[in-house]
């Protein structure tokens, strides 16, 4: 996925089909229920790090090296 196609995502934000997820510390609950629910429809794009307005908060060190 190209950047351009990264922050129009950001600009139009979540959808049925985008889910952004905070990850602070750690993962939630909130997020293996919508892995669970693009499964069970036609997929989708889950975005890491992003507060659900769309601001890019990051994900912290600290949890990419446990991931």
């Amino acid at each position: 996925m190209e950047i351009k196609e990264v922050q129009s995502i950001l600009t139009i934000g979540e959808t049925v089909a985008v889910e952004f997820k905070r990850c602070g510390n750690g993962i939630e609950n909130d997020t293996y229920e919508t892995v669970c629910s693009f499964l069970n429809r036609f997929g989708g794009d889950l975005f890491m790090g992003i507060l659900d307005d769309g601001t890019v908060v990051g994900i912290p060190e600290k949890q990419l090296l446990i991931w």
